[in-house]
């Protein structure tokens, strides 16, 4: 059985290895216009190095291999850091550095916690814990620690924004978003998965209890890693596409001056459906004096949260949601109320000038006031005539 289940988790380590690569050649063909793709290639990377560590175990001499793997461990103090700096890129489609000066210092504090385990003779660290010496079992607790809190900081933090809904602008595209939280779930399990096999490490957690061996919890996870590997394999063949275009990439600008906010996605489509219900009841865009200030008290909502839920949510700024509502209204007008000029139309909409409407007027519906009052007035004459 002993020997079934080592087969087990060795093609599992092997099938998650051509997972890694593949992934990673994808998303530097397939995404080579997105601006994050060296953080994620960058997290793929280590993960592979972590996970062929583990399937030299196999071949390697138990002693050489046990240094590789000391001498590697600190890299995954990267994890959380380049998870957080993927995202910024992503929002901002905008390339940011792989690294800071914050994170060097978090993998050098790692790496000098883990270097005892570098020196000391493998049988030595291979003691029970109260048998080793005070300072590797300082270390190993220490880094542990400082890997749990570290990643924590970012993971849960990103995570609740998703939960929130307070990250929904990526892009203004609902592929990009449902693609950047694709790799966030993905590699939160894999980040569990790490974190699990830390702590485990160094905190006995008593699997018989369950009747669950330690090579049985193996072959599940590694089960679920190929499973997340390969999902978030699909999801970014069927996200790759052209480079989005450059009004999609202003607008992605706005992500960063938001990111801190305490707008959710929720209260965002509340202050929405109140904007329509007041404009549609009173008719507010018609005041040619109206601004963010008089629309925020009318819906009683803060004018900084009905500016932000504007931009993220409808993908434009005030001015041009008023506009907006304006020409609605101007269309009914042109068609029920054939009498009217258009200078006429355009007064009654809210306009100041005629100039201001039929520029605004084509902007948004691509024909001319009088065009488009043209089209309707002979669709309607064959409508009525069949």
């Amino acid at each position: 059985m002993q020997n079934w289940l080592e087969i087990f988790v060795l093609v599992f380590d092997f099938t998650t290895t051509i997972m890694l690569i593949m992934l990673i050649a994808l998303v530097n063909i397939g995404l080579r216009w997105l601006p994050s793709r060296n953080q994620i290639s960058l997290f793929l990377l280590l993960f592979l190095a972590l996970n062929l560590i583990g399937l030299f175990s196999y071949f390697l001499d138990i002693e050489l291999d046990f240094k590789l793997y000391i001498c590697t461990l600190p890299i995954v103090l990267l994890l959380g850091p380049l998870m957080s700096r993927f995202t910024q890129s992503t929002l901002l489609m905008q390339r940011v550095s792989v690294l800071d000066a914050k994170t060097i210092i978090l993998f050098t504090t790692g790496l000098a916690l883990v270097l005892p385990y570098a020196i000391f003779p493998l049988p030595v660290t291979q003691l029970p814990a109260n048998e080793q010496p005070w300072l590797l079992v300082f270390s190993v607790n220490a880094f542990v620690l400082l890997f749990v809190v570290s990643s924590s900081m970012h993971f849960i933090r990103m995570m609740v924004k998703f939960y929130r809904g307070s990250l929904y602008s990526v892009g203004y595209n609902h592929n990009t978003y449902r693609w950047l939280k694709g790799v966030w779930i993905s590699m939160t399990f894999i980040w569990l998965s790490i974190m699990h096999n830390f702590i485990s490490g160094v905190i006995e957690i008593p699997w018989e209890i369950l009747n669950v061996s330690w090579e049985i919890l193996g072959i599940i996870t590694g089960a679920l890693e190929i499973g997340v590997l390969f999902s978030l394999t699909v999801l970014t063949v069927l996200y790759c596409k052209k480079p989005p275009e450059q009004p999609v990439l202003e607008l992605c600008k706005i992500s960063d001056k938001y990111e801190k906010s305490a707008l959710s996605e929720k209260l965002a489509k509340d202050i929405l459906r109140s904007v329509d219900k007041v404009m549609q009841s009173d008719n507010l865009f018609l005041d040619s004096a109206l601004n963010i200030e008089k629309l925020a008290n009318a819906i009683n909502f803060p004018p900084q949260y009905l500016s932000q839920a504007i931009n993220q949510y409808r993908a434009m700024n005030f001015y041009e949601l008023i506009a907006n509502y304006r020409i609605e209204y101007a269309k009914k007008l042109l068609i029920n109320e054939p009498e009217k000029s258009v200078m006429t139309i355009a007064m009654d909409a809210g306009f100041n000038a005629k100039s201001t409407f039929n520029q605004t007027f084509k902007k948004i519906t691509g024909l001319t006031p009088s065009a488009f009052r043209n089209i309707r007035t002979v669709t309607n004459r064959l409508i009525i005539n069949n």
